[in-house]
């Protein structure tokens, strides 16, 4: 709730942040951590998503794990620009003037390590992008 409070305002003309949640409602990870990343991948699904579509936010929590989905129907990226994605500074040649430093998801991925986790994406030209995001729960006495 927090992050998509701090994207409100960033939101266009029409696009909504829509959650959907399934399973526990706790499950202990690094709040700062988890909402640096909920932050990056929504606010580049809302930046490089026109007006008037929606992205999705999916939720997935176990005992042990969650999977986190965020999906789009923006600009995608070019396939042949998929493998450096998450490279320092990279930024896709159809990103034009949408304002970045390439940062954000190199940050992310570290962050999804720092946490044991991994992420994965699939993306389209035109059609979208889909992040999903896998981490494991850390024990409560180890926090």
């Amino acid at each position: 709730q927090e992050v998509h409070d701090d994207l409100r305002d960033s939101l266009k003309d029409g696009q909504h942040i829509l959650c959907s949640h399934e399973g526990n409602s706790i499950i202990h990870l690094d709040v700062n951590l988890l909402r640096n990343i909920l932050l990056n991948l929504l606010s580049n699904a809302v930046k490089y998503s026109p007006a008037g579509k929606d992205i999705l936010l999916q939720i997935k929590c176990r005992d042990d794990s969650i999977m986190i989905t965020v999906k789009d129907e923006g600009i995608g990226i070019p396939k042949e620009e998929q493998p450096h994605l998450f490279n320092r500074f990279f930024r896709a040649k159809n990103a034009g003037n949408t304002e970045g430093t390439g940062l954000g998801l190199n940050i992310v991925k570290k962050y999804i390590e720092l946490m044991d986790g991994k992420i994965t994406f699939s993306s389209e030209i035109n059609k979208g992008t889909v992040f999903t995001v896998y981490l494991h729960a850390q024990n409560p006495a180890h926090e």
